[in-house]
């Protein structure tokens, strides 16, 4: 199996035991397409491991934890570790969409009322330094040779689909479990509603929805399209070509890194600072913000 590198919970009898969740950015596509394991929470778990604090890191990966994922046992896990940690990491790379992990965010922001981090990191491992920012001081999307070449480009469009259903999927779970939140498809909206059109995105607009639900507003979200829009499993999809010309494929390349964008600015401005909330931008910054929570939770010594 190969030895671990963290000290992780891994099985569902010592869950219990989980102090931290490090989650959030997870694989990483090169400039090649090529999927890789992201490294940038490794030396934070490092720290972790090293002051015999427990976590749960859902990358799971042989080359940490010794052995591969597989759905059926560790996605139980991670959502029971989730529930069972005292203190949340999310890591927001530039290089990942972040889209899941800002509804987990969302989630455990308001529902769970939970310490937690927020780290939006600089994409390369090998330094520690403020990610690439606009020009108010909001952290961007940048995923790697986004229009660079064809390979790449197939790679980031397949990306693109992937997340926009996934969050749709995930929104429908959610509102299950969130009293204030209601889904439709019906084909008029009123001016209340938070429309989700088969045509966009609309990251932001699902992280906004699950933030009003569960600060305890009603919200009621309208997935517009009708039926042609939904899966076997009656999920909402997202409408786009599967293999658009190069031009159309670009037009909706810009529309995906619009959308890790506003997503990204909606998280600064959206969640709500307290002595229980960090946001940091450096590994540096992490490690700090955490030490402070795990003395305040009396978790780790002074």
């Amino acid at each position: 199996m190969g030895s671990r590198r963290w000290n992780t919970t891994q099985e569902m009898s010592t869950i219990h035991l989980t102090q931290v969740f490090s989650g959030g950015a997870c694989n990483i596509l090169d400039a090649e397409g090529n999927l890789l394991r992201n490294k940038e929470r490794d030396a934070i778990n490092d720290w972790l491991t090293q002051h015999n604090i427990m976590l749960y890191d859902p990358q799971i990966h042989p080359e940490t934890h010794g052995v591969e994922y597989n759905y059926p046992q560790h996605y139980h896990l991670e959502k029971a570790a989730r529930g069972a940690a005292k203190i949340d990491l999310y890591e927001i790379s530039p290089r990942t969409f972040g889209g899941i992990t800002s509804l987990e965010i969302a989630a455990d922001h308001f529902v769970e009322r939970e310490p937690m981090v927020i780290y939006f990191s600089d994409g390369d491992p090998e330094k520690d330094q403020i990610p690439a920012h606009s020009s108010k001081g909001h952290p961007l999307f940048v995923p790697d040779a986004l229009m660079e070449n064809d390979k790449a480009m197939k790679a980031h469009y397949k990306e693109f689909i992937k997340n926009a259903n996934n969050m749709r999927r995930h929104m429908i779970n959610f509102a299950r479990e969130v009293t204030m939140i209601t889904v439709t498809f019906g084909t008029h909206a009123s001016r209340s509603d938070i429309v989700i059109s088969p045509e966009r995105m609309h990251a932001a607009d699902l992280f906004r929805a699950v933030m009003r639900g569960c600060s305890g507003q009603r919200t009621i979200i309208n997935f517009t399209g009708g039926e042609r829009i939904r899966d076997s499993y009656g999920y909402p999809q997202m409408l786009v070509p599967e293999n658009p010309p190069e031009l159309v494929m670009k037009s909706l390349l810009d529309q995906y890194l619009d959308e890790g964008n506003a997503l990204r600015r909606a998280i600064a401005e959206l969640v709500e600072i307290s002595v229980f909330v960090r946001v940091v931008y450096t590994q540096k910054s992490a490690i700090l913000a955490l030490e402070e929570l795990l003395k305040i939770k009396g978790l780790l010594s002074e």
